[in-house]
């Protein structure tokens, strides 16, 4: 089996210039590094234009696209991104195409409404992910709207951002009422306990140890770490050693670092104690260069470098279960 665990849909706002400036902001640093843009100054419009960021150059990502950027996987998990205030604009999961039966005009309120409906058009090959954020209208209104998603929408799951909202996930006011309702729930909860390249985004409130409090807390809930905890890896992989339910996805991770990197990590990991099992696949779908199917093949062909290197190879059969059954098994319980 194959799933991403970790994609993306639709767009980010219902405003397309604000999402045209927030897709820069957040592809400056690749492109700079790839000489496509200047270091030393602001790029212009032309520049921006002949790096393939254009204004128009952001579109609403639906279903279809979706799955044909996927060929290959059984399964691919979206995640809903909740109401959030950047820059005077109201951001979050929002329909600007019309690509659902969600009424009326777009807005980050309906997030899970949306997630739910592209499930709906595809329930064998999508899992919904709802999100809340008890910074917007306070930690109740959160927790209602996760019992609302799980139990009437049908969603699987939720994803939280503290360090783009600007909470804490150690919070025992604002955060520890989500993650109580989510293990009365039974669901997984992706946190991104990252950083980011986005200029507002907290990087105080994206390391991986503010889990900490919440695995010893919920010692029953299920935690993925979204992206590995870059650039806190270790601390990250200490905590799926430290916290039986915790896991880690492989998105953003996997597309910064070199095939031969990615190899000497995956090959470290047993000797830090933590089992090639807890982790899952994701590619951060439709994001700068996340595309699912060359990450999926990274991943499989890492053994290639171990000749060279000198060393045993990565038992394959664990390679192919990062890709899917690691993750089924969390999810499903039997692997199916």
């Amino acid at each position: 089996m194959q799933i991403d665990v970790h994609s993306h849909i639709l767009a980010l706002s219902a405003n397309p210039a604000f999402t045209a400036a927030y897709g820069r902001e957040g592809s400056l640093c690749i492109c700079r590094s790839q000489g496509q843009l200047p270091v030393h100054r602001r790029p212009t419009e032309e520049e921006w234009v002949a790096s393939g960021y254009a204004e128009d150059a952001w579109p609403t990502i639906g279903a279809a696209q979706s799955l044909a950027d996927h060929e290959g996987f059984d399964k691919i998990v979206l995640l809903a991104v909740s109401p959030q205030y950047l820059d005077g604009e109201l951001i979050g999961t929002v329909d600007n195409a019309g690509l659902t039966e969600v009424a009326g005009p777009p807005h980050p309120e309906k997030c899970n409404d949306y997630i739910a409906d592209i499930v709906r058009q595809s329930p064998d090959r999508f899992v919904g992910f709802a999100s809340v954020n008890p910074l917007y209208q306070g930690p109740d209104r959160a927790v209602e709207e996760l019992q609302r998603a799980v139990v009437d929408l049908g969603l699987s799951g939720l994803k939280l951002y503290p360090m783009y909202q600007h909470w804490s996930p150690d919070d025992r006011d604002l955060a520890f009422p989500v993650f109580a309702k989510a293990a009365d729930l039974g669901i997984p909860v992706m946190v991104h306990q990252a950083g980011s390249t986005r200029i507002d985004a907290k990087m105080e409130l994206g390391r991986p140890a503010l889990l900490d409090e919440v695995g010893r807390e919920f010692r029953d809930l299920t935690v993925i770490l979204a992206h590995c905890g870059i650039p806190w890896v270790d601390e990250a992989m200490f905590l799926l050693t430290k916290h039986p339910n915790f896991y880690a996805d492989l998105s953003y991770h996997i597309a910064t670092v070199s095939r031969r990197r990615l190899f000497t990590w995956l090959s470290s990991l047993e000797d830090y104690f933590v089992p090639l099992e807890k982790l899952f696949f994701g590619s951060d779908y439709p994001g700068f260069l996340y595309e699912p199917v060359a990450l999926r093949e990274k991943l499989l062909g890492v053994n290639d470098e171990a000749q060279s290197l000198g060393v045993d190879p990565i038992d394959q059969r664990k390679l192919e279960a990062i890709m899917g059954d690691n993750a089924a098994a969390v999810l499903w319980g039997d692997g199916a």
